[in-house]
């Protein structure tokens, strides 16, 4: 009886210590992950916009928190963006928009996809959209009145992202990765023939807000310029109606989450090689004009990019000292046509 109680407990011990050195081993080597399943094929290279010329010549150095490149995983998920088509009815829905903004005037034909609505007001807000998509500019010509930048009444950060998404809304854009996204705020004084920035809110004639997507899988989504969202509105302190609201920037495009396909990632070495190489894409020198570059943090996001593309990808992004913001293409070269 007794040896058996011994044997007992000796089974007990011997299994509990089993799986704790079980355990420690998956930890210390863990399954290699799937291979990635390239559902879509080779993807297209992505787009970034041209960069001005005669810039400073860029020099990096890296100096982040753990004191070197962070480790990066080795595949990403790559969405579906489903892109619209030409349509026989796209006119008519585009019309349909514009009379729900206010534009009930008699339509113009700027190029085979965009069209141009006036409102009756002297001097008009115009609003200009690409029908196949419906991205659109709305803007009321604020530099010819300068009545509007005697009014400082101007909405609080709040007051304006909640304006904002009321007439999303109210026109059937608010999608839920707005609807739960960031927004962030300009101030800005005009001084002709442009905007400049404001240093507070009193000091302001406008308020800008920019309103950002939500990320997908942990990452974030940015835009070509990370300081400037695809969709933004621009607000003076004007209370009357059509003078409130002064420009509206929208371009969207949608993601379908559910269809997605997993991609080999270059390693974080390579992509840091390219932007040190000149490679990178510049999405934001910052406050940099000498081009002498110190590369603070580096991390994976996903490029939303102005110009209509079929699949959501990943790019490194490389955060520096003095706002910089550079983005690397992260998918393997082996996949990109």
């Amino acid at each position: 009886m007794l040896f058996g109680a011994i044997g007992l407990v000796a089974i007990v011990i011997l299994k509990i210590s089993l799986g704790i050195v079980g355990n420690t081993w998956r930890k210390l080597n863990p399954p290699a992950p799937p291979s990635p399943t390239v559902t879509f094929g080779p993807l297209p290279k992505l787009v970034f916009p041209v960069s001005p010329t005669g810039g400073p010549k860029l020099t990096f150095k890296l100096e982040t928190i753990q004191g070197g490149l962070p480790k990066s995983p080795t595949q990403a998920k790559v969405f579906f963006m489903p892109l619209p088509g030409p349509n026989l009815l796209a006119l008519d829905r585009a019309q349909q928009k514009a009379q729900k903004m206010g534009f009930r005037s008699d339509v113009e034909k700027i190029s085979d996809t965009v069209y141009r609505w006036n409102d009756q007001k002297k001097p008009p807000t115009t609003l200009e959209m690409d029908i196949n998509n419906g991205n659109f500019h709305l803007l009321y010509p604020y530099q010819t009145d300068q009545a509007i930048l005697g009014q400082k009444n101007l909405p609080t950060n709040q007051q304006a992202a909640q304006e904002a998404k009321n007439f999303l809304l109210t026109n059937d854009l608010l999608t839920p990765d707005l609807a739960t996204g960031s927004a962030e705020f300009d101030y800005l004084k005009f001084i002709s023939p442009q905007l400049t920035s404001a240093i507070s809110l009193s000091e302001a004639d406008f308020v800008r807000v920019n309103l950002f997507r939500t990320g997908l899988e942990g990452l974030k989504i940015l835009p070509p310029n990370p300081k400037e969202a695809l969709i933004s509105f621009l607000f003076s302190g004007a209370r009357e109606t059509g003078k409130r609201l002064l420009e509206v920037s929208y371009t969207y495009a949608a993601i379908d989450p559910e269809t997605f396909s997993t991609y080999p990632l270059k390693t974080v070495v390579s992509a840091w090689q390219e932007m040190q190489s000149g490679q990178g894409d510049i999405a934001f020198l910052g406050q940099n004009p000498e081009g002498n570059i110190t590369i603070r943090q580096v991390y994976l996001a996903y490029y939303d990019a102005q110009e209509p593309q079929n699949f959501l990808q990943p790019v490194f992004v490389f955060e520096g000292d003095k706002n910089f913001i550079g983005y690397v293409p992260a998918i393997d070269p082996k996949w990109t046509e």
